[in-house]
């Protein structure tokens, strides 16, 4: 037989029955704009007519192929067949045991689920399909195909188009709103929906509050942000996270624009983002402001979290000390601060938590006051510097520092992040 996808066809079905699919799959590079099945429908029939026409002309051999490929061959054959005096065999499909049908049938147990989750995008995942794989690169490189696509590849293919064509809703690789499993093992399917998240800020306008709930002799800390937050959980029914730009101290209060955040909320029961109505929801507590505004996606949160190093802060200082501090001493400190490069390791306070690194951050700017003995005033800086260190020296480990410059012993008494600037 001239034609090579054919009688490459024919080499394949006389070893291994296979059905219209996992046939057709093997050339799936020819005759675009057609299924896999269709084209190893094609296929068939194209051999068939070829064979049954020689078969007919007193070629003995080509009665032989029909009959060893007949075993790939469907009921709609058997009345050819029967013209030839040829019984046609049963078998079951090498690769996918006659089960691809019913695999890819699986897709309507997704289809109430994605809508009743407003999913607005999906990607399917085949699992449990090692086996039949194994069997598929065994085929191709014993009849030296490179013309086919695997299993997996029209599985999620097929089962894409079908939810597609049943919800409305488009297949999505780059952040799916699901993400669906197929088990060919099990022969079951599984949808997971993926975390949400919400992009935006939050102001913090009162001190003894932490970014999030930490334990402190063994009590839980009552009010933290992402405690504020937890109330999301009333509407999504899934676990709430806060990933911020950084963090203040627990006595610090986060004014003016505020931190930039993402709300990741885990296994939501809807991906639906009414902002004006969950931004209500988390604007009841007194002690927190919440700017929610926009749809996020997973690599938002990456990026929040190298914010805080390359932007800077302003922040609003008190600082005091042993003896009253006077307006000589304000200005002392700008003087020797504006526009310095502070070579400051990890404060001896989160030692606990925190890698001991050295690191340098600059002033960008500084201005101070005396008031009734304390000093107040705006120091502006690279993310990333401790500011109440940057004051009391950390015991040499901030350099320099307030205490230093002024040879006495200085501590930070009140300290506001009034702006982020990005």
């Amino acid at each position: 037989m001239e034609n090579e996808v054919l009688s490459k066809a024919i080499s394949i079905m006389e070893k291994y029955p296979l059905c219209d699919s996992c046939l057709g799959r093997m050339f799936s590079s020819f005759l675009k704009g057609f299924t896999n099945e269709e084209r190893g429908k094609a296929i068939k029939i194209a051999i068939a007519m070829e064979l049954i026409k020689k078969l007919k002309s007193g070629e003995e051999e080509a009665g032989k192929k029909l009959e060893a490929i007949s075993q790939s061959l469907g009921p709609e054959f058997d009345k050819t067949l029967e013209e030839v005096n040829i019984k046609r065999r049963t078998g079951e499909c090498y690769l996918c045991g006659g089960k691809l049908k019913k695999w890819v049938s699986l897709y309507k147990e997704a289809v109430p689920i994605l809508k009743k989750k407003s999913v607005e995008s999906f990607v399917v995942g085949i699992t449990g399909s090692k086996e039949i794989e194994t069997k598929e690169d065994e085929l191709l490189r014993e009849f030296s195909i490179d013309t086919a696509e695997s299993i997996k590849s029209e599985l999620r293919r097929e089962v894409g188009k079908l939810i597609t064509s049943s919800t409305g809703i488009d297949a999505g690789f780059t952040d799916p709103g699901a993400v669906i499993y197929i088990d060919l093992k099990s022969e079951n399917l599984r949808v997971k929906v993926m975390p949400l998240f919400i992009k935006g800020r939050y102001i913090k306008a009162g001190r003894n509050i932490s970014q999030v709930e930490w334990f402190d002799d063994d009590k839980k800390q009552q009010l933290s942000v992402k405690g504020m937050l937890s109330v999301l959980s009333e509407f999504y029914g899934g676990e709430v996270l806060l990933h911020a730009s950084g963090r203040e101290d627990v006595d610090v209060r986060m004014l003016g624009w505020g931190r930039p955040m993402v709300v990741e909320i885990k296994d939501p029961r809807t991906r639906r983002v009414p902002l004006s109505y969950i931004s209500w929801l988390v604007n009841k507590n007194p002690y927190g402001i919440f700017i929610l505004e926009e749809k996020g996606k997973r690599k938002d949160v990456r990026e929040i979290k190298e914010l805080d190093s390359k932007k800077r802060k302003i922040y609003r200082i008190v600082v005091a000390g042993d003896v009253p501090l006077n307006e000589k001493d304000a200005d002392t400190i700008v003087r020797e601060l504006k526009g310095k490069v502070i070579e400051q390791r990890t404060p001896t306070r989160v030692l606990v938590r925190r890698k001991d690194v050295a690191r340098r951050k600059k002033v960008y700017d500084i201005s101070l006051h005396a008031f009734s003995g304390v000093l107040i005033g705006l120091i502006e800086t690279d993310g990333g510097l401790y500011i109440k260190e940057l004051i009391s020296g950390d015991n040499g480990r901030t350099k320099p520092n307030f205490s230093e410059i002024l040879g006495k012993s200085v501590q930070c008494i009140e300290l506001d992040v009034v702006k982020v600037v990005w």
